[in-house]
């Protein structure tokens, strides 16, 4: 069973290399952090890492519901640090600490495409079920991790820290795409819904 597995990781290795995918993805950054929840303390980890960034903070996730990050989000705009978020509607709940981050200035944006996806005969939204955040030009905090309590003390979820311009790029591009692509204004879309 061993060698049957060392020869599947084999091909896929050699097949990564002749296509130029593995290179390309060594190219373009480099992971150089990996944790898991809840044992590695993952929201601490980010808050430390939105407390030293000093350039900017990209930040796109399905859920935004730890006060602890989103603190360390409103301390960072404070500073001098270009903050922005999208979420999915999912986040905006009365419990929720975005509308405190709005109140701060920080352009937090909600995913509202006008598409809808036609699934079972039941018509819906489709999620923004991204969860990443860009740190300046050069690093990539991505993974399951959804901002949440319980994603951080309870779930099992994973986190993957990223270096490199290219990759941040990439993710940067995303993140004006999911913008332009069917976001609103916090305010236009409390302001929808009402």
């Amino acid at each position: 069973m061993k060698k049957a597995i060392f020869s599947l990781v084999a091909v896929f290795f050699l097949l990564a290399i002749s296509s130029g995918s593995l290179l390309n993805g060594i190219e373009k950054g480099a992971v150089s952090e990996v944790y898991f929840s809840p044992q590695d303390g993952v929201a601490d980890r980010l808050i430390a890492r939105i407390n030293a960034e000093k350039q900017s903070i990209k930040v796109a996730v399905y859920c935004l519901m730890h006060t602890g990050i989103a603190k360390a989000l409103k301390a960072a705009h404070a500073r001098g640090v270009d903050v922005e978020v999208i979420l999915d509607p999912y986040s905006i709940k009365s419990r929720s600490p975005v509308m405190k981050m709005v109140e701060k200035g920080i352009p937090v944006y909600v995913w509202n495409p006008k598409q809808i996806v036609n699934h079972a005969k039941q018509k819906k939204k489709p999620l923004m079920h991204d969860k990443f955040c860009v740190f300046g030009d050069h690093t990539v905090w991505t993974g399951s991790f959804n901002f949440t309590r319980e994603g951080a003390l309870a779930n099992r979820e994973n986190v993957v820290v990223m270096e490199g311009v290219d990759i941040a790029k990439s993710y940067l591009i995303e993140f004006a795409a999911i913008k332009d692509a069917g976001c609103s204004t916090y305010q236009d879309f409390i302001s929808e819904r009402q």
